[in-house]
């Protein structure tokens, strides 16, 4: 398996003019995500972290255009970084209650969670977080809501 470093990852995110404000959530996204995986790892749980790191490194690496998830994906792969992708594929809150979108590795369950605790380059709390996303889109996320506090029980991840 063959895995970006940091400064590959934040190369590639240049190469591919993702914009700045872009490129701080995802670093944001990275904080917390490295943060899990090291809590996990320290209860003896395998999580491979440098998946984890260049996964939420990159997964926003297509934002601008639609369907950026799998857009992402595509470009990462086509990278040669097939399991960078695979993670980043499953960061979606688009049709979560289909099983083949969900998280289900603890490297995808970690992207997942700390992308939804990230606000642009802030981290808040997974209700802050929604209550923006609804005010931004005017969509009910109520089910996409529950999926994550389901995801946060599974990563045992405290109360912040």
């Amino acid at each position: 398996m063959i895995i970006p470093s940091k400064s590959e990852c934040l190369a590639i995110l240049d190469k591919n003019k993702t914009p700045s404000n872009v490129i701080e959530h995802c670093k944001a996204v990275c904080k917390i995500a490295e943060e899990i995986a090291d809590k996990l790892i320290a209860k003896n749980i395998k999580v491979n972290k440098k998946l984890v790191t260049a996964a939420a490194l990159l997964h926003d690496v297509e934002r601008e255009k639609k369907d950026h998830v799998m857009e992402g994906a595509k470009l990462i792969r086509k990278m040669g970084f097939p399991e960078v992708a695979e993670v980043m594929s499953k960061h979606s809150l688009h049709k979560i209650e289909n099983p083949a979108q969900q998280p289900r590795t603890y490297e995808e369950k970690i992207v997942f969670y700390a992308d939804k605790k990230a606000k642009e380059s802030k981290i808040v709390s997974l209700e802050e977080r929604f209550k923006d996303l609804k005010q931004r889109y005017d969509i009910d996320f109520t089910k996409e809501y529950a999926f994550a506090k389901k995801i946060k029980k599974e990563l045992m991840v405290e109360n912040k």
